[in-house]
């Protein structure tokens, strides 16, 4: 994923900055392993893997509604 891409994903699913975003970030972006995220950021697996969850299910839902067909 690339950066810009990543900032659109974190207004759309509202990570407001801080350690959440941080970790998506070096996940999603840079391609860090989650246990070494959690380690370089002092939190847990669970806490990175929870955002990264919450970033990949919003991927999901856009690219649904981007493959759909306009029914207007």
């Amino acid at each position: 994923m690339t950066e810009k891409q990543f900032e659109a994903l974190a207004k759309l699913i509202r990570l407001r900055g801080g350690v959440s975003q941080e970790a998506a970030r070096l996940v999603l972006v840079e391609g860090r392993q989650q246990v070494e995220v959690a380690a370089v950021l002092n939190t847990t697996p669970q806490a990175v893997a929870n955002v990264i969850r919450r970033c990949k299910t919003a991927i999901e839902l856009a690219k649904t509604v981007s493959d759909e067909p306009d029914e207007r």
